[in-house]
């Protein structure tokens, strides 16, 4: 199993599990022939349900620095109309990041951070408790950080909404009138020990953590991601990456980065912790 906890120094990293749901490869990977996920099929087998989906885990962390609680997104939520589900991309999941908190020791009011990788549906759906003209935030001492690119352009009319994900005033827009919100525009500590770094390119604004402590370090992976498969295969295109050749840039360079400093990472869609390791001259996610 993989690991549920990360130490880095003085720093903890705990998984916290949303949910879970099948999307279909030829919706989320079409240029990718469906024969050439075989052999990650086979490396992986967690990863995929059955031949034709991806299992793509709705993960969040949490994040314990020098006295400092930081949540890192609120993963896919809970339906105004059916709480406790949710429905996206075609199916139901049932949303448990409440509950996951509650089982690591925690309670809503414990965090003093959300901070959001970016602003896409799936990653915002807890942000708010109530909805409507009178909205309250999930989590009511924290203030939630989120990349000015991506506020900017979720803002304005987007195909997301044309999609039937009504989110922005579900979930993002009343941040701002709530007075909760932080943008940032570029690198930005949160504590010595936890910076908030740019990796662009799934959406404008897109941003990881970056942990050194007592000498070890670790990445927190936004959407940089989204299959172990990719680690080998930068080139691979998500059909939800919104800048593809600058999410390619940014694959390569955090693989890159992740093997030459041996820094263990967590991606959002994957569940656990991992390295990237050389296997006869090709590199791999290794589960840790």
């Amino acid at each position: 199993m993989p690991q549920s906890k990360l130490s880095v120094g003085n720093v903890e990293i705990a998984v916290l599990h949303d949910s879970e749901m099948p999307l279909p490869l030829s919706m989320t990977f079409p240029d990718v022939p469906s024969d050439a996920w075989a052999p990650y099929q086979q490396r992986f087998p967690e990863a995929f349900i059955g031949t034709d989906n991806l299992r793509i885990h709705f993960e969040c962390y949490v994040v314990r620095s020098q006295g400092r609680i930081i949540l890192v997104d609120t993963g896919l939520g809970t339906s105004a109309s059916n709480p406790g589900t949710v429905t996206a991309f075609g199916g139901v999941a049932e949303g448990r990041l409440l509950a996951e908190l509650q089982s690591a020791g925690l309670q809503a009011e414990d965090i003093d951070t959300v901070f959001l990788t970016h602003l896409h549906p799936d990653h915002v759906g807890w942000n708010l408790s109530q909805r409507g003209p009178d909205p309250k935030a999930t989590f009511p001492r924290a203030r939630y950080m989120a990349h000015q690119a991506d506020w900017d352009l979720y803002k304005a009319p987007h195909d997301m909404e044309k999609a039937g994900f009504s989110f922005w005033e579900e979930t993002i827009g009343p941040l701002e009138g709530l007075g909760v919100l932080d943008l940032l525009s570029g690198e930005t500590p949160l504590t010595s020990e936890v910076t908030a770094i740019s990796t662009p390119g799934h959406s404008p604004g897109s941003m990881s953590l970056a942990i050194a402590s007592q000498g070890q370090r670790a990445l927190v992976m936004g959407d940089v991601f989204h299959n172990p498969a990719q680690v080998t295969e930068p080139d691979w295109v998500l059909s939800f990456d919104e800048d593809p050749a600058l999410a390619v840039q940014t694959r390569r360079k955090m693989v890159d980065r992740s093997e030459s400093e041996n820094i263990p990472m967590a991606i959002c869609h994957t569940r656990g912790f991992g390295r990237v390791v050389r296997v006869d001259g090709r590199r791999y996610w290794q589960v840790i």
